[in-house]
């Protein structure tokens, strides 16, 4: 996940500064959060992931975002710091049909994470789990992290994996084995594919 957040941030800075005749330092520091200036509130900055999938010959097209609401009550985390909470988004489609569409809070996963540390936590990070596709290769797996929204602090983290089937239902349970950036390309398509 910091990886990932590291290297947008990074090309993001390189867009910026080929888009500006004026040279500028390109910065090294993440920005990850955006804090309102009149309140002083910190919002995990939103982002979408969209990419492909091939189980079982057929193609399926996900979708997984993070981003914050305004509308909900604000997170005071351990370091008396307030956030907004923020939700994460995941839709997976097949040919024209969505087969699944769900928005999570991190209530959703009161089961898998202390009711102490719902209260100062918020959902920090989604993305997909390619090292789930070496080991089944029949449903959609994501990392959905409920922690801490400040990532400088020693504040713990709860990654939960996602499965979703091709039928539309899923399953939520602690992430154990995961990688959420492509190791090498080619992952996502089905070694069935590849013998065409």
């Amino acid at each position: 996940m910091k990886t990932f957040k590291t290297t947008a941030a990074a090309l993001l800075a390189l867009m910026t500064l080929a888009c500006t005749s004026e040279q500028k330092p390109v910065s090294t520091v993440r920005e990850v959060e955006d804090v309102d200036p009149a309140t002083g509130i910190i919002s995990l900055r939103d982002y979408t992931i969209d990419d492909t999938i091939t189980i079982g010959g057929k193609l399926y097209k996900y979708s997984c975002g993070l981003e914050h609401v305004d509308s909900m009550p604000t997170v005071i985390n351990s370091q008396g710091l307030e956030y907004r909470e923020s939700r994460v988004r995941i839709s997976v489609r097949r040919d024209s049909s969505t087969i699944f569409d769900k928005t999570f809070y991190k209530n959703n996963f009161k089961d898998q994470v202390p009711a102490a540390f719902l209260k100062s936590s918020t959902m920090v990070g989604v993305n997909y789990n390619f090292i789930k596709r070496d080991e089944d290769r029949s449903a959609l797996y994501f990392i959905v992290t409920v922690g801490d929204p400040d990532e400088t602090s020693d504040g713990m983290a709860y990654p939960l994996e996602l499965k979703v089937v091709p039928d539309g239902s899923f399953s939520i349970k602690k992430a154990e084995n995961l990688e959420t950036a492509p190791i090498s390309t080619g992952l996502n398509i089905d070694p069935s594919e590849d013998a065409v």
